[in-house]
């Protein structure tokens, strides 16, 4: 991946004389890629590209569950500073190298099974969560009632908490979400059972406090409403921060791409 800092090309997008020119959330610079590659028959058809074929499978099952992280993460995708999705596929290719059974193109990803990969996932890098509230937030789930809590200390300002931003307002956010372990079918890759497909994140807020006044420790629950219709599941508890700016006189709303999250608790 080339990129360009200014002049020619910085203002064109798409494709030019076999060159791709495009812009990407979290690097200022255009992004330049070269055109070309193997024709789809080439790709489908010939023997000398068998295990070009497998790899891409295999990334087709990892892009599957990186998707279902990201619809567990629905609620927390605004505060990310950067595209998560190259990083979530690259996370799971050792989760799939885990299933020692499956021929090489049709590997599973087991999550439910190698949870910890996935524990701690930043979504930011220029302000990550855990530079904003410095003391330990915890958390616990319950896999069997479907709820988590999270545990925030007492935030002092400059002490333990340390926006980055001068917004007036700011509130705690955690989300709670299932993704299924994934399968590979006779052709492509899918959920363990269908029914997962249906189901969505759920999350809870704190009420906007003022940025400079920190506030109290405090607990905040939260509880999954809907039932996975198997246990090939992974429960993701996210935390993060957003910031508010006021809309009028009686209404704060949340300010656009700033915040922090990370995923802190997976089971």
């Amino acid at each position: 991946m080339g990129t360009i800092d200014g002049g020619l090309g910085e203002g064109l997008r798409g494709k030019f004389d076999g060159l791709s020119f495009y812009k990407m959330r979290g690097v200022d610079k255009t992004i330049v890629r070269k055109s070309g590659g193997h024709s789809k028959d080439k790709i489908k058809y010939d023997p000398d590209l068998d295990q070009f074929r497998r790899a891409g499978s295999e990334f087709g099952g990892r892009a599957t569950t990186a998707k279902f992280i990201m619809g567990a993460l629905y609620y927390h995708k605004p505060l990310a500073d950067y595209n998560i999705a190259g990083p979530l596929i690259a996370l799971l290719k050792p989760v799939q190298e885990r299933d020692l059974v499956s021929e090489l193109g049709a590997r599973n990803v087991y999550l439910s099974a190698n949870t910890h990969y996935l524990k701690g996932f930043s979504l930011n890098r220029q302000h990550p969560f855990d530079s904003v509230i410095r003391y330990p937030v915890t958390g616990t789930l319950n896999r069997e009632e479907l709820n988590a809590s999270v545990q925030f200390p007492e935030l002092i300002p400059q002490v333990n908490f340390i926006p980055p931003v001068t917004l007036p307002y700011y509130s705690l956010r955690i989300g709670l979400g299932v993704v299924p372990d994934i399968v590979r079918d006779p052709k492509r890759y899918v959920p363990v059972h269908p029914d997962y497909s249906s189901i969505c994140a759920v999350y809870a807020d704190t009420a906007w406090l003022p940025l400079l006044q920190g506030a109290e420790a405090r607990e905040v629950k939260i509880q999954y409403d809907l039932r996975p219709p198997d246990n090939n599941f992974t429960l993701v508890l996210t935390v993060g921060i957003r910031y508010g700016i006021v809309k009028d006189i009686n209404q704060i709303r949340q300010a656009p791409y700033v915040g922090s999250a990370k995923v802190l608790e997976v089971g």
